[in-house]
């Protein structure tokens, strides 16, 4: 493992290498040979608006980035958002027992709710005030709607404001523009699994329009749980309830509908994703293969943009809404029928709790660029958003009922909802914000980017958070960027409002989290068809909210009191072999520790390989091989367990295009060798709950058919 001082050497011997290279292959001084190979070198889908809000050239871009695009996601089989993520350098995509909730840990980032990564789907937020995530249910998201997946990798509060920590995804659906006819697919596989899509793009009228329809089913995959929480329990109290040795209950059923409208300068998108989820292993991490979990998310945003409002000025407004549930279609059953959890009896129907939420987030955006001056371009932003968690429902047959009295094992389940009993309170935050951001091409091959914004919340106070990027054009062939950011994390409702839960109690005197972030990058281009970059960072993260035990009690109350520190190396490559080969990959290693304990942080690995390798076999025929690697992830220290075993896992899809035609047929085999992987499960006490850790998918294939008409 690297140390610091390790780390730096490194850094300049990578440094000057990179930069002696670059002199020897710099022959490129005549500026009309220099427009011809910028031209080779990139395409459109090297650039990237995420970083400054105007588009740039990735390697010119103030920050560490990644594009992937829909024909990449199409030659790469991949089904789901995830699929996509892994391929990102310094990104792990790990799995919570609850549904399988993914978690996108960057950097050695990693927290059970994964509030610190802010998901943006066409520039727009879709963070819950709940748990400040994409929400408990996300329940995944296909990816025949996506144009293109751009990824930020360290702070970007500067300009996204709250939760733009430890990295921003920004997924950009398709208009017409991208969709020239209309599509049909079909997908079936392993675990009673079938996929349909169809996409339409055209024109009513001077309206282009697009309408993406995307349906998702399966059982999910089935892997065994050995033992569960009720396996504890079941020795504690002398109980047989457990339902463990028993498989997962990964169950979807999604539905996903998007609309866009484009006229003139005006762009109306609408959307609607509905899911059904299965428990996973469950909500109390005992096995529940009956309940159904859903959320249903539909939004409509409305964008004025307008490129020549004025000489060297230009303006976007945006006005947008989002509804979010987070609901219980039958019971939830917490642990099963005969369950004893110490109130002196078993449970004869389960210890049965149905938490339920209802969302609605508003925002209003205004932003201008302005580049009348020299060498200078000015970007300003102001805006609202608001958000109100205006219902809250809970049901339940444990522990106090709606006027106050206790629930023995054998009641039945009585609503609590809009009494002193429920388990969150319902309210409202507001925020205003206003930044500004000026990029200074102050010499002919260097640039600065510094920018600062400033947000007032309703319910915590106001942060400002800075950055500056200075990148300079080293030569034609190697890029260099020192970059500086702050961000923050707002704390989210069950931080603050939670009341009535024996283990977790809100805090409503929290401060936002905070984190401090140093990188230098270096992106290397020493011919066309071969790009390589490399990725050093240190941040220091502080006020990390954790819950803290009580005094005197049983419950755990949120309290600002973590510190963190990490740092670690990317390194990435992407290589055109041939005109029908192609190779990528990227390689990361860091080290994060709790400054309070001075322990490594669990659960994150602490190196990662990704290679995917590109064939086009002959002019039909397409085969696309991943390769993961998951490496070095640490136990918490109270946790005796043996270590956590690395996985590999290989991917393959083979893509037939039929000649002179529009019919498209794939296989898919994902974990083909079956690898026994698994993700860290938490360790709370002296036994952990699931021992055998979080089973991931085994072998599993899947054929696909398309037609273009």
């Amino acid at each position: 493992m690297l140390f610091p001082r390790k780390l730096v050497s490194l850094s300049i011997a990578i440094a000057l290498s990179l930069g002696s290279a670059a002199i020897l292959a710099d022959e490129y001084d005549e500026l009309d040979e220099l427009e011809d190979d910028l031209a080779d070198f990139y395409g459109d889908e090297d650039f990237i608006s995420l970083a400054t809000g105007s588009k740039k050239l990735i390697h010119k871009a103030p920050s560490v980035a990644t594009v992937i695009t829909a024909e990449e996601i199409v030659n790469t089989g991949a089904m789901d958002l995830d699929d996509v993520l892994e391929m990102v350098p310094g990104l792990h995509v790990s799995k919570l027992p609850n549904v399988y909730l993914s978690i996108y840990t960057f950097r050695g980032i990693y927290s059970s709710f994964n509030p610190q990564v802010l998901m943006l789907i066409n520039g727009i937020p879709v963070t819950n005030v709940f748990t400040g995530n994409r929400s408990q249910l996300w329940g995944g998201m296909p990816v025949h709607a996506i144009e293109r997946v751009e990824v930020i990798r360290g702070p970007g509060s500067a300009i996204y404001g709250a939760d733009a920590f430890s990295g921003v995804i920004n997924v950009i659906t398709k208009t017409s523009e991208n969709i020239e006819k209309n599509t049909v697919g079909f997908r079936a596989g392993s675990y009673d699994t079938t996929d349909f899509w169809f996409s339409h793009g055209g024109k009513l009228g001077n309206v282009a329009t697009s309408l993406i329809v995307e349906v998702h089913k399966t059982d999910g995959h089935d892997e065994i749980i050995q033992s569960d929480a009720q396996t504890i329990l079941d020795a504690v109290f002398g109980t047989n309830a457990s339902l463990a040795p028993g498989s997962v209950n990964n169950k979807r059923d999604n539905l996903d509908l998007r609309l866009d409208l484009a006229f003139e300068k005006w762009k109306l998108r609408g959307g609607l994703q509905s899911r059904e989820l299965g428990a996973g292993v469950g909500i109390a991490e005992a096995l529940d293969p009956t309940s159904v979990q859903s959320s249903n998310r539909w939004n409509i945003d409305l964008t004025y943009k307008n490129d020549e409002l004025a000489k060297d000025w230009n303006i976007e407004a945006l006005l947008s809404h989002l509804n979010t549930t987070q609901e219980i279609d039958n019971n939830l059953i917490i642990f099963p029928p005969g369950a004893d959890i110490g109130f002196g009896a078993p449970f004869p129907d389960g210890v049965i709790g149905n938490p339920e939420v209802f969302e609605k987030h508003s925002r209003l955006n205004f932003t201008t660029s302005y580049k009348g001056l020299d060498s200078h371009e000015l970007r300003i932003g102001i805006g609202h958003n608001y958000s109100d968690l205006y219902k809250v429902k809970e049901s339940k047959n444990f522990a106090f009922g709606p006027n106050g009295e206790f629930l023995v094992p054998g009641s039945p389940v009585v609503d609590v909802s809009d009494t002193p009993f429920v388990f969150l309170t319902e309210g409202d935050r507001k925020n205003n914000y206003f930044f500004v951001q000026d990029i200074w091409a102050f010499a002919n091959d260097w640039e600065l980017t510094a920018g600062i914004r400033y947000d007032d919340y309703s319910d915590f106070g106001s942060t400002t958070n800075p950055r500056l990027a200075l990148v300079w054009s080293s030569s034609l062939n190697l890029t260099t960027k020192f970059l500086y950011g702050k961000a923050f994390r707002a704390p989210s409702f069950a931080e603050t409002r939670n009341i009535n839960n024996p283990v977790a109690l809100g805090n409503p005197n929290l401060s936002p989290e905070r984190i401090e972030t140093f990188e230098l990058v270096m992106d290397y281009h020493p011919q066309t068809g071969f790009s390589s970059g490399v990725s050093f960072f240190y941040h220091e993260w502080n006020e990390i909210i954790q819950f803290v035990p009580d005094t005197g009690a049983t419950s755990n109350t949120a309290q600002n009191i973590g510190e963190q520190t990490g740092y670690g190396v990317e390194i990435e490559f992407e290589w055109e072999a041939t005109e029908h080969f192609k190779l990528k990959g990227n390689y990361s290693i860091q080290r994060s520790t709790d400054e309070l304990t001075k322990q490594d942080i669990a659960f994150v690995p602490q190196q990662q390989l990704f290679l995917q390798a590109d064939w086009q076999l002959e002019k039909s025929w397409h085969m696309n091989t991943k390769f993961n690697w998951v490496m070095d992830r640490e136990r918490a220290q109270i946790d005796t367990r043996s270590a956590i075993d690395d996985y590999q896992i290989v991917d393959v899809t083979i893509r037939w295009q039929a000649p002179e035609s529009n019919l498209s047929l794939a296989l898919i085999a994902r974990n083909l060798f079956d690898e026994d992987a698994r993700e860290p499960t938490a360790n709370s006490g002296p036994i952990a709950n699931i021992p055998f850790d979080l089973p991931l998918a085994g072998s599993n294939f899947f054929a696909e058919i398309s037609y273009v008409f």
